[in-house]
């Protein structure tokens, strides 16, 4: 039986061996951070400070690049995007393995959501699809 995230009016399923991480009073209840069992993580966000697709790219690159030395990014475009939806791949090593981030900002009905998909490359093309079911239930929810 799959759980279900419910908040800020949005809704969505995901695997029930997927641990909700517990978030600080301070972070407010505009988000949840998934683990995946393999290590990796589904975070979404509600955006509320304001910021351009353009800051919230250059912050999560900054965030990524104050931790990992080499990082290449590169623009996806994801089957059954929204029209004011942005995408960008992040890859950079941490020891050995090969880490994948995608960042995927949603802007519609009036707000801006970020969510943040990642996890080591093997583990994200195995989870690629229970992402992208992820992904369309929000839109869906929007």
């Amino acid at each position: 039986m799959p759980a279900k995230f419910e908040s800020f009016g949005i809704k969505f399923l995901y695997p029930d061996n997927w641990k909700e991480i517990e978030r600080p009073v301070d972070e407010g209840s505009d988000g949840v951070t998934l683990e995946l069992p393999t290590g990796g993580f589904v975070s979404l966000e509600q955006e509320l400070e304001g910021k351009s697709v353009r800051e919230i790219i250059e912050e999560v690159a900054d965030s990524i690049g104050e931790e990992y030395d080499e990082i290449e990014r590169e623009e996806v475009f994801l089957t059954g995007a929204l029209p004011n939806e942005k995408s960008i791949d992040f890859r950079f090593y941490y020891l050995d393995l090969l880490i994948v981030s995608r960042l995927i900002i949603l802007l519609a009905g009036g707000r801006t959501l970020i969510l943040q998909l990642q996890a080591e490359s093997r583990d994200f093309d195995e989870n690629e699809l229970v992402f992208a079911a992820i992904l369309k239930q929000i839109r869906e929810s929007i």
